[in-house]
């Protein structure tokens, strides 16, 4: 773990960062939120593995031997980042197709009058496969309905029963950047022995995960929104994924979580998983919360000044991540992060599949909000130029 934060350095370990845009200056990622740029580590590791070792698993030579060696070697990798067991983890195209095919799993689990748990936080990707699992099951949903005034969930609207079946909810917000502790949804879960689902893509990047301290039964995320390659991770206690029936081909194996993944995975996307981790346990978690903290007061700071910008959400710094739903009084969403893009500053419009928020909001038929998303590698001049370029649309 490094002992200070030398941001200059970080910078040029992301190719991506080295782009200019037409003024010379250089681009501005904020799109961070729906992906972050990829640490060379992690181009080095993917294009190393298709060069040396390209084979698939389980044979008696040497490449596909040192494939089954970065297989094992990277699940104990992320078993440390998620705070779960190895013979657990599972690797996968994202972590909406992890989620849908963990959902199909609980069908014979659920039937006509079942409830399942759901927020009006989440991205759709944590809210669609339990609609699809009631829908095919005839359960029902309960919601923890969303406070658009502080951007936080009203936990007074948390409620099980005898049964609720699953409790599914997220670590953080990809559109407004809240924080969500886990024991509220953890605790009601247990209390009627329901299982405990957890979105943990956003979070992944900001807010340091362990699902064994939480107490959650299966968390997922997806390694692109961390610094790493197109791919997804679903853990879980071993004994849980035994207990489920995934759909899988018959030679597929019956025990493990080569059990759960359909198909040959793709080795060069977990080799780059685990050059990902690895940056991230070189940086240090505490610092990268503690840079990030100081972005998110310097935005919070800065757009407050501005009278015809609104942020949607948690107003305070404390219990966020650098991420930032914005509205443009006189300026459509799609028409701002055109003009910031021309700017050379990349910023995502609309809902972002965070369907539930955008409604709650009221932003839903109106096209969204401005999303503009910092992490590790952004920097104060960033903010600055962000919120420089918003106080001209004033």
């Amino acid at each position: 773990m490094t002992s200070s934060f030398d941001l200059a350095a970080i910078r040029k370990r992301f190719p991506a960062l080295q782009r200019t845009a037409v003024d010379g200056r250089p681009v501005i990622h904020a799109d961070a939120p729906g992906g972050t740029q990829v640490v060379a580590d992690v181009i080095d590791a993917m294009s190393t593995y298709l060069r040396t070792s390209n084979a698939n698993t389980h044979g008696t030579f040497v490449t596909s031997q040192e494939t089954d060696a970065l297989v094992a070697r990277v699940r104990g990798q992320v078993a440390a980042f998620l705070g779960t067991d190895a013979e657990g983890v599972v690797f996968g195209p994202n972590m909406t197709t992890l989620t849908w095919h963990f959902a199909r799993t609980l069908d014979d689990r659920l039937g006509p009058g079942d409830e399942i748990v759901c927020t009006q936080l989440d991205h759709d990707a944590n809210v669609s496969p339990w609609l699809a699992l009631a829908e095919r099951t005839g359960a029902t949903i309960r919601w923890v309905f969303l406070d658009p005034d502080t951007g936080r969930l009203d936990l007074e609207t948390l409620e099980v029963g005898p049964r609720t079946r699953l409790v599914a909810f997220p670590r953080a917000s990809n559109a407004l950047g809240t924080v969500v502790d886990p024991e509220p949804f953890v605790t009601a879960a247990r209390t009627v022995g329901a299982l405990t689902f957890c979105d943990a893509v956003h979070a992944a990047p900001h807010v340091p995960l362990d699902r064994h301290a939480l107490g959650i039964d299966a968390l997922a995320c997806s390694p692109y929104k961390f610094f790493g390659p197109h791919a997804g991770l679903l853990c879980a206690d071993p004994d849980l994924l035994a207990d489920l029936r995934p759909d899988k081909v018959r030679p597929a194996p019956d025990t493990g979580p080569d059990r759960w993944q359909t198909g040959t995975a793709s080795f060069e996307a977990i080799a780059g998983v685990g050059a990902a981790l690895g940056y991230i346990d070189d940086l240090g978690m505490e610092t990268i919360a503690s840079h990030e903290a100081t972005l998110t007061r310097r935005f919070l700071d800065g757009v407050s000044a501005l009278d015809h910008a609104v942020v949607h959400g948690p107003a305070e710094a404390g219990g966020r991540t650098p991420t930032f739903a914005v509205t443009i009084r006189d300026h459509s969403p799609e028409q701002v992060a055109k003009i910031l893009g021309e700017k050379g500053i990349f910023v995502w419009s609309g809902h972002y599949y965070a369907v539930e928020p955008m409604r709650v909001l009221g932003l839903l038929d109106w096209g969204g909000a401005v999303r503009i998303g910092f992490v590790h590698y952004h920097g104060n001049e960033d903010v600055d130029r962000v919120l420089q370029a918003l106080a001209d649309l004033g």
